[in-house]
């Protein structure tokens, strides 16, 4: 009885108490697992929050930026594995059960190449969309109708600058957009097309964008071939997110063609069949002649009865009776005064009132719009064109000569300005040089049937030139062509045009100027 009472008795008999040691030791989580699951969980919520606003505005969610975080990540997990196997169980990448090594790698692997592969279908859809949007704006160009150049220059505008204007209203057009849509009209392209309407064969090579906030910008390559050789042209276009539409919807991309300040075509790259060449020579030529016939004219109305013998008249000597126009004396104007009185008293003056001014495309004027032109000429003459009217840089805006072949002339229209009595206000207008010489004409449609089979090449080829000198060789300089120009008429709407910039309803909003 006595030894079951015992201390040790009484121990022995009491129950064990649990053991207060972990079963699983702790093991700290990794904080490079834990910096790849936050990393990863990052780009999951980005892509989340920035695609349901993208998808509420309607805009795509391009920011390949965004890629950095899931790189991020998946060099994170590797380095996170290291460390875990190198810890020897000192570190693990569990946290609550979540391995987040693998969590944080699947995500950034399955989301990141998700991500890529919108990516690459919004780079394709922009390419595809880019690409149509030029080549329908070139069909217009290709078509070459008055209609359709204005419809080629409404899609050059701004998108918020079109809701005030339709397509095919040219007037309204120049009205609002004066320097712009002059400057577009005798643009490179535009007059290509104009001498090869129907005839341009655009193939498109490559479409290179870039992406800004709310704005995609496009660069279209490729190359127009036509009767007068290979061209490469340059294309820039806008997308711009977010606007109105011509239907009247809003949110969708809208595209513009920019215009380049030096223009679509790449001149330095151009290479010419024989027959563009000859277009060539004959539109500088041409051009040459008739500046040649303003810078005369403008010393007065003077000059006019001996430039009409100079430039105008068949058969006319020009460097004589030019030199007779400029004489700074007029002592030579008195000595021919007598003579050409003689000669034919009334040959200048007939000619000036029934032939020599006419509304664009030689349309009869009325006597109002004649008898201003004639105030115009027989006080003030006419002027080169930038005399007065310039361009922000301080160039001429309307500046490049006109060729057009007929079936029996060639023409070249010269820009030129009309100084308006009275008014602080100048008109636009064309001198028009025509050639009819048979022997151009029949050089002329000779090459041009050739010009398929004829090869291209980037200089003047010296046999075309040999071909013209044996038909047309200056005598008082046997290395210069002297072809049959003469001065046909004077063509102008006489509309106004103030000296002052245009105001803030004449330009494009947007835009620095044409080109921009």
């Amino acid at each position: 009885m006595a030894e079951s009472n015992s201390p040790s008795a009484r121990a022995s008999s009491l129950p064990a108490l649990p053991s207060t040691a972990d079963v699983i030791p702790y093991v700290p989580v990794s904080w490079v697992a834990a910096l790849a699951a936050t990393v990863a969980g990052t780009f999951a919520l980005i892509l989340f929050v920035f695609g349901y606003f993208a998808l509420r505005s309607r805009k795509p969610l391009i920011e390949p930026a965004f890629l950095i975080l899931p790189v991020a990540t998946l060099v994170l997990c590797f380095a996170a594995r290291r460390t875990i196997q190198n810890s020897e169980g000192t570190r693990t990448g569990i946290l609550y059960g979540v391995n987040l090594v693998n969590a944080a790698w699947w995500t950034a692997v399955i989301l990141g190449l998700c991500y890529v592969a919108y990516l690459f279908a919004i780079s394709f859809a922009i390419r595809r969309d880019a690409q149509a949007e030029a080549e329908k704006w070139f069909v217009l160009i290709n078509t070459a109708s008055d209609e359709d150049i204005a419809r080629a220059f409404y899609r050059t505008l701004p998108p918020g600058a079109r809701q005030a204007v339709a397509p095919d209203d040219a007037q309204e057009m120049r009205a609002r957009f004066r320097d712009d849509f002059l400057t577009f009209l005798h643009g490179d392209l535009v007059r290509l097309g104009q001498r090869n309407k129907g005839q341009l064969n655009f193939t498109t090579t490559t479409v290179t964008w870039n992406n800004r906030p709310g704005v995609i910008e496009c660069t279209l390559l490729g190359t127009v071939q036509c009767p007068e050789g290979s061209f490469p042209v340059t294309i820039p276009l806008r997308g711009i997110e977010g606007v109105t539409s011509e239907s009247g919807g809003t949110g969708a991309r809208q595209w513009m063609i920019e215009r380049p300040r030096g223009g679509f075509v790449d001149q330095s790259q151009v290479t010419r069949t024989t027959y563009g060449w000859l277009v060539w020579l004959l539109e500088k030529d041409g051009g040459s002649f008739g500046r040649g016939f303003v810078d005369h004219a403008r010393f007065g109305p003077s000059t006019h009865p001996y430039l009409y013998r100079a430039f105008i008249l068949p058969g006319g000597d020009r460097q004589n009776w030019a030199e007779v126009a400029l004489d700074p004396r007029g002592v030579s104007q008195l000595a021919f005064a007598a003579v050409i009185g003689t000669i034919d008293p009334t040959g200048y003056r007939d000619y000036l009132h029934q032939n020599f001014f006419r509304l664009p495309k030689g349309a009869e004027p009325s006597p109002e719009v004649k008898a201003t032109f004639m105030k115009s000429w027989e006080r003030q003459s006419i002027r080169p064109a930038g005399d007065k009217l310039k361009g922000p840089d301080g160039a001429p805006i309307d500046k490049e000569d006109i060729l057009t072949i007929l079936e029996n002339s060639v023409e070249v229209r010269v820009p030129i300005e009309i100084q308006l009595i009275g008014k602080n206000e100048v008109a636009r207008g064309r001198v028009v040089v025509e050639c009819t010489h048979p022997a151009v004409l029949e050089i002329l449609q000779r090459h041009k049937a050739n010009a398929a089979s004829s090869p291209t090449t980037v200089e003047l080829p010296r046999e075309l030139l040999n071909e013209l000198l044996e038909l047309f060789r200056d005598p008082k300089a046997p290395d210069r062509l002297a072809l049959p120009w003469r001065v046909v008429r004077v063509e102008s709407d006489m509309a106004p045009v103030s000296l002052s910039p245009p105001g803030p309803g004449m330009g494009m909003p947007g835009m620095d100027g044409p080109g921009s």
